[in-house]
């Protein structure tokens, strides 16, 4: 080929996640479910804060860090999400205002070294996500 003939070099791709769970999240807003201890300002003072999922792993500011833990799935509705976790009947709004969709992936992550620590519990959907400790709803978004 002559000079100045060659094709454009491709942009160079981001490496896409292993799945919808693996990411850096980021607590972006709450919902305050029925039983929470937490005020409306105790529970805004976990925005900012990250859960980083790995292929393997994780770590969150209610569990903590786990380097190998077994995972389950399952496809749930978020409206019987959201009545399981017995928030108020506008959270399912919330929720999908913030981005999530009436179907989520129900993501369980039990950490093997610490059988006594709470599983953690991510529903995915849309890109979003959300989970719970304490009867507050912590909606996420990629970091």
């Amino acid at each position: 080929m002559a000079a100045g003939c060659l094709p454009p070099d491709e942009p160079a791709k981001k490496p896409k996640p292993v799945d919808d769970l693996v990411h850096t999240w980021i607590v972006a807003d709450h919902i305050i479910g029925k039983g929470s201890s937490l005020s409306p300002a105790e529970a805004g003072g976990f925005h900012g804060r990250t859960i980083e999922v790995t292929p393997v792993g994780y770590t969150s500011p209610w569990q903590g860090s786990c380097e190998e833990a077994s995972r389950t799935t399952r496809k749930r509705p978020l409206a019987e999400v959201l009545d399981e976790l017995e928030v108020s009947p506008s959270a399912e709004g919330e929720a999908t205002a913030f981005g999530l969709v009436s179907a989520v992936t129900e993501y369980r992550l039990i950490c093997k070294a610490r059988s006594t620590a709470p599983p953690l519990l991510i529903y995915v959907s849309n890109g979003k996500a959300m989970t719970c400790f304490n009867a507050v709803c912590y909606l996420l978004k990629p970091f």
